[in-house]
């Protein structure tokens, strides 16, 4: 099958990772977007779709595993690598000025913490709950993300379209439990719940990865929906409007975002939206990944402000700007590079 980008997944993704900025904020944002942390699903799900998309047929061909893993380490590491940079320039800045405990567990030094980061390793640490990632909690889902892409290149091969559909009823079973026990799905991320977020990638990644199959079949229904339609849909799933409920979890996860998906591989956005729809796929990376720890620091230092407010009203369409420069100038020479095409100056362009 001819190699397609499906646009409308790219504006998806950018939507997703804007609204998990925006549900790290505090302040007037704190509840624009409750359910914002289910984005992260939509990403589980979206990236079983592409990386099915992008490698599967090279698996069942042979590829060595060895070869996958370094095509995603390429891709996911050297903005991964960034951010534990910016986190640690962070953690210096507040250890400077106040104790930095919640970005640090105590009972390891600094240079673990990091080396155990980059290596996409929780700290599995007993230390009364705790982030996996203190330095950078984003990171819990690329840690997920990137030994559950290993597991599925290990077998990929060997599992039909049946086998797909067990594990998703077991994920979804997996899934329903977490949420009612859990009071929603906003787990994962701590050392207290970390299983959880394990149980949310082996539910959508492989539906993501049967959908693919069944999209390379022809067997995925075609419906039309405009894309702007099908990006305003999810956010307002992931807004205030829908009630916190661990049920509305269950349903937005395993029924409303595969179609969402089936939508918006079926609709492509015209030329008009076009580019700015790929414009927020390529930030969004660099957006979710790099975000909290400058948002943990500015909030833990001027929180107590009287004009903390302003502040944190003026941040989101400065991050956009950061991860879009980071994109521009950072990971895109670098992708170039590793992949050993010439790599030309980075010049100003319109989204």
């Amino acid at each position: 099958m001819e190699k397609h980008r499906f646009g409308t997944l790219d504006g998806l993704r950018g939507i997703a990772a804007f609204v998990v900025l925006i549900g790290h904020m505090s302040g007037p944002y704190y509840h624009v977007v409750p359910h914002g942390y289910l984005a992260v699903d939509l990403f589980f799900l979206m990236s079983g779709f592409v990386i099915a998309g992008a490698y599967e047929q090279k698996l069942m061909a042979g590829w060595e595993i060895r070869s996958f893993l370094a095509a995603r380490l390429k891709r996911l590491w050297p903005l991964y690598a960034l951010s534990f940079v910016v986190s640690v320039v962070c953690y210096l800045i507040m250890h400077s000025l106040r104790p930095a405990g919640n970005f640090l567990f105590p009972s390891l030094p600094l240079t673990s913490v990091v080396a155990m980061g980059l290596l996409f390793l929780p700290q599995f640490v007993r230390y009364g709950g705790g982030g996996l990632f203190p330095l950078n909690p984003a990171a819990w889902s690329l840690s997920v993300e990137i030994w559950g892409n290993l597991a599925y290149a290990c077998v990929a091969r060997s599992l039909s379209n049946n086998f797909f559909k067990i594990v998703i009823a077991i994920g979804a079973v997996g899934l329903a439990i977490a949420s009612i026990r859990n009071d929603g799905l906003n787990v994962g991320v701590s050392l207290g719940d970390a299983v959880y977020g394990y149980i949310r990638y082996a539910f959508s990644f492989p539906l993501g990865v049967l959908l693919w199959r069944l999209h390379v079949a022809g067997r995925l229904p075609r419906f039309h929906v405009p894309p702007l339609l099908i990006l305003s849909i999810v956010a307002v799933l992931l807004s205030s409007l829908p009630p916190r409920s661990p049920f509305f979890d269950i349903i937005a996860v395993v029924f409303a975002f595969p179609v969402i998906l089936i939508a918006a591989v079926a609709n492509e956005p015209g030329r008009k939206w076009a580019g700015l729809f790929a414009w927020a796929g390529a930030v969004s990376y660099p957006l979710y990944i790099l975000h909290e720890p400058i948002t943990g620091l500015l909030f833990s230092l001027l929180m107590d402000k009287p004009w903390y407010t302003p502040l944190v009203l003026s941040l989101p369409p400065v991050f956009v700007l950061m991860a879009a420069l980071a994109d521009r100038w950072f990971d895109r020479p670098l992708q170039r590079l590793l992949s050993g095409r010439p790599v030309p100056l980075p010049v100003p362009s319109a989204p």
